[in-house]
């Protein structure tokens, strides 16, 4: 199965060689570095890399700044440890404050790897299918992957007798997952782990007709979330559901226990916005992921509720990822 995921860039290697690039009397920012990579969006993922990276001699993470040429944080040592070191090279430092118009280089050489990734997003949004699905089966699984170290990933697989909720069967794998989290590029952080799983949930024989992810299905910028994504690279019919709402536009004002209201864009619905009980404030968002529609998405996750918050085989697979089942 995992032979239709295609290889993923090496982000961190991708984002070391820029910074290399960065020449002594310069400096750089984190939303330089992001749209050198391919997506503005990456630019928390970079300030969180300049902060915890393995720093090492040569290293040239002291030119990056933060946006308007503030100085910000310092892995190997303090501010000023920055600054002493930035003024060495010959950068004037004014009020923790560098001039980007004297001082700033953004003129990498890269491949741009998001935007690469952004064209295979669009790829998988094309070979989405939605359509109507009757059935809901007696058995339902669900995905989900926590991380007990940032680059140690757990995903699990939760079968759920639909009348009843009980769990039924689960199974793990853990895995080193390189690509780090940025959004709406989650998919490439977890598909690869998910296909791992979904191997040996096959070859248990306990793959489910429809899979619920935690994660967007077409609720994500390109229509292409995890659920989607996952649905399509896999050949299964998927329902994505989130515990926040990560794209479109809703009104859940005074909204009542178990009432659904539509999550649109441009003014088409790409799924529901669903208060599951009278205990959570807070609804949670379904949208189709693949081979399914919207009335059957959250037709299926209204039959996995029992009074939790999430469908079952989502509160059962987050449990179980976590060590808790």
């Amino acid at each position: 199965m995992r032979n239709n995921f295609p290889p993923v860039a090496d982000l961190a290697g991708c984002l070391r060689q820029l910074i290399m690039q960065v020449p002594a009397g310069r400096v750089t920012t984190c939303g330089d570095l992001a749209r050198a990579l391919g997506n503005s969006v990456a630019a928390t993922w970079v300030g969180h890399y300049s902060l915890h990276h393995e720093h090492g001699d040569g290293c040239a993470c002291h030119r990056i700044l933060r946006a308007g040429g503030a100085i910000g944080g310092f892995v190997a040592g303090s501010e000023d440890d920055k600054i002493r070191l930035l003024r060495g090279e010959g950068v004037a430092v004014s009020q923790d404050t560098v001039d980007l118009n004297r001082f700033g280089f953004c003129d990498f050489i890269t491949e741009r790897p998001l935007a690469r990734l952004r064209e295979i997003q669009e790829n998988i949004q094309a070979k989405i299918v939605i359509r109507p699905r009757r059935r809901i089966p007696k058995l339902v699984g669900g995905v989900d992957v926590s991380y007990p170290t940032p680059e140690t990933g757990v995903a699990a697989f939760a079968l759920v007798e639909t009348d009843s909720g009980r769990l039924v069967w689960s199974a793990t794998v853990s895995r080193r997952v390189a690509f780090p989290y940025i959004s709406t590029y989650l998919g490439f952080r977890e598909i690869p782990i998910l296909l791992d799983l979904l191997d040996a949930v096959r070859a248990a024989g306990r793959l489910s007709d429809v899979l619920l992810v935690d994660g967007g299905g077409l609720l994500h910028q390109r229509r292409a979330g995890v659920a989607s994504h996952l649905g399509v690279v896999a050949s299964l019919p998927t329902v994505g559901v989130t515990k926040k709402p990560l794209f479109g536009q809703f009104d859940a004002e005074d909204i009542a226990p178990g009432e659904s209201r539509p999550v649109v864009h441009q003014g088409h619905q790409l799924g529901f916005a669903l208060r599951p009980t009278s205990g959570s404030r807070r609804p949670i968002f379904i949208s189709p992921g693949h081979r399914v529609d919207l009335k059957y998405s959250e037709r299926l996750v209204r039959r996995l509720l029992t009074g939790r918050r999430l469908p079952e085989p989502l509160y059962w697979a987050d449990r179980i990822s976590r060590g808790k089942g």
